[in-house]
């Protein structure tokens, strides 16, 4: 296995641990090194610290690095010295040559996020596609004059004006006419897609975020759902649309009736009344300026803010995703992007020490390169698009006509395993480890294609992706539908009614596959906050190791036929292997206690543990 042999360090409590204003870091060397250096930035300056060896485990040499931390972030990577030769070790892999600060690893101080997240799992739920009040399916009798009604068994336009305005019906006390599938899932977090009164069914064009849109059942709705989910263990998060609101949203219509109004200080006009800036240019959606004082108190500083009043009080919310997170704040030269979110996380913060309980978890979209984005005291975590939904997608997809790649009129790229994984490196290298297992890992979203679209139907390779997003370091996001097989070419068509009256079009094999992986990733903590070592990636598999306080689970993934893999035990950590999971054509053979060879003739996994 290529990188077998490689120096190893990741973010896990195995490799770092933290106290009286130092870091103790931790590096794995096969075959040992003459010396190690840590080199960290200090005021920009890179400065070494030499790094003691503590013990020596089957041809590996563990040695000890003691770091001072630096205020909020540490960035480090190791110099490894054999001889003359020089290998640098930083968050992306191991180098031959000298190598920039961009991949450093980073270790943030700071009052850290909530701890049940890396062990939790996301269900998403779009409110109107998924449940409604009764069993009807016929178009909805009583609908807002914007709206087109439509049958629970219509299929939804792909994007354009109809979509956002086609009404199915669905509301929150059916979201809790439903829990128990998502109890019987295993899912713990239930995200929803914004709920607030707007002029369309996504609800991104916010009316007002006083109130919960009386189409979805109101303020009582929201809070019985919330009732009712935390009753089986369950959590709900919400959706914000910080950086902007609808054109009709009660803000904005203050400020365009008074230029001399607070409220106008909201918003980036160019011409009062009618030039202002919107998000991507598109004007019912018109953007925040964070400039303004009084826009942050009334959005996060406020006790009775639209962020804290939704977190607090009986049956209140368990956290918030942030749509657009990325361009929150951001307008041209104006980036307050980490301003504002460094108070958001904060307040928030301030919130859970007032209210008790263990945290409320605060997660932002991000569709592109989110490190530098969280290099600091902000975003708990991502919707990690970049380091772990696209590179799957490359893997697995089978070229399906009609989806596009990004916002291209090209079809999807495809590449190997071993291309994805050198994407996945690359990507989350930018990432904080903290912040890694507190973004999640979606193999579709209401925003996207359905993976079972991108993999052309493919129940196996469907499969092959859930087993990744449940051993890969970040939390499941299951899109609601996902579990059961069904498609969508686009961000829009994919918002299909959940087809509870028609069971026979459930893929009960794939709701399975998620049941029995999402169970297995909650008995393994080494799955929820373990290390990542990768062992070998190819043209059709990629192989890895979780870790943690001396459990190690292997994972092989496989999209189709390759040959015989073949690693010593001993290179692994572990005395012995127990197979625990094995799905498709995926092979595993245990020779005694000493090898393990793995292959494929066809798509499938093999997930194993051992001490």
């Amino acid at each position: 296995m290529k990188f077998v042999r490689d120096p190893h360090h990741d973010g896990s409590p195995d490799h770092v641990s933290v106290g009286e204003g130092r870091a103790r870091l931790r590096v794995r060397v096969p075959g040992g090194a003459d010396a190690v250096y840590a080199r960290v930035v200090e005021d920009g300056e890179g400065v070494t610290f030499r790094a003691e060896r503590t013990h020596a485990s089957d041809g590996a040499v563990w040695f000890e690095a003691s770091v001072p931390l630096r205020p909020v972030v540490t960035n480090y990577r190791f110099a490894i010295v054999r001889g003359t030769e020089y290998t640098w070790l930083n968050q992306e892999g191991v180098h031959g040559h000298e190598v920039t600060d961009a991949a450093d690893f980073r270790l943030i101080d700071g009052p850290p996020p909530p701890a049940w997240v890396p062990g939790t799992s996301v269900y998403q739920i779009f409110p109107d596609r998924f449940a409604r009040d009764d069993d009807s399916v016929e178009p909805p009798a009583e609908h807002p004059d914007w709206a087109l009604p439509r049958s629970w068994d219509d299929e939804p336009s792909a994007f354009g004006l109809t979509a956002t305005r086609e009404y199915f019906g669905g509301t929150l006390d059916g979201v809790r006419r439903r829990l128990d599938h998502l109890a019987a899932l295993g899912v713990e977090v239930v995200y929803l897609t914004p709920v607030f009164p707007a002029r369309s069914t996504h609800r991104y064009d916010a009316a007002t975020f006083s109130e919960v849109d009386p189409l979805l059942g109101g303020d009582r709705a929201l809070r019985e759902l919330a009732r009712a989910a935390h009753e089986r263990g369950m959590r709900v998060m919400g959706d914000l649309t910080t950086n902007h609101t609808g054109d009709a949203h009660e803000w904005f219509l203050a400020a365009r009736a008074d230029a001399d109004s607070a409220e106008a200080g909201f918003y980036h006009f160019t011409d009062h009344p009618d030039g202002y800036v919107g998000w991507l240019g598109v004007p019912s959606l018109p953007k925040l300026d964070y400039s303004s004082a009084e826009l942050r108190r009334r959005v996060y500083g406020a006790d009775d803010s639209v962020l804290v009043g939704w977190l607090t009080g009986p049956d209140a919310l368990d956290g918030w995703r942030v749509d657009v997170a990325n361009m929150t704040g951001r307008n041209g030269a104006q980036d307050l992007n980490r301003e504002v979110s460094g108070e958001i996380a904060a307040r928030m913060r301030e919130v859970d020490d007032r209210r008790g309980g263990d945290g409320s978890w605060l997660l932002a979209e991000h569709f592109h390169d989110a490190g530098p984005d969280t290099h600091h005291d902000g975003w708990h975590g991502v919707m990690n698009y970049a380091g772990f939904t696209r590179p799957v997608w490359t893997w697995l997809n089978t070229a399906p006509e009609h989806v596009r790649y990004l916002r291209t009129d090209s079809p999807l790229p495809r590449g190997g395993a071993e291309q994805a994984v050198r994407a996945m490196r690359a990507t989350n290298a930018g990432l904080p480890w903290r912040v890694l297992t507190h973004s999640v890992n979606a193999l579709s979203t209401h925003d996207s294609t359905r993976f079972r679209t991108v993999v052309g139907g493919d129940a196996g390779r469907h499969e092959v992706g859930v087993a990744a997003q449940v051993t890969l370091p970040g939390v499941p996001f299951v899109f609601a539908g996902d579990e059961i097989g069904m498609e969508g070419v686009d961000g829009e068509n994919a918002r299909r009614p959940m087809p509870w009256h028609r069971p026979e079009a459930w893929d009960t094999g794939t709701m399975e596959a998620h049941t029995r992986l999402l169970a297995l990733r909650r008995e393994l903590p080494a799955l929820q906050t373990g290390g990542l070592r990768w062992l070998d990636a190819g043209p059709h598999h990629m192989t890895f190791l979780r870790s943690l306080e001396g459990r190690v689970v292997l994972v092989h993934l496989a999209d189709g036929p390759h040959g015989g893999l073949s690693a010593a035990l001993a290179d692994l950590d572990v005395s012995g292997l127990e197979v625990l999971a094995r799905g498709g054509g995926a092979r595993v053979v245990l020779e005694g206690s000493e090898r393990v060879e793995l292959a494929a003739d066809g798509p499938g996994y093999v997930i194993a543990s051992g001490s």
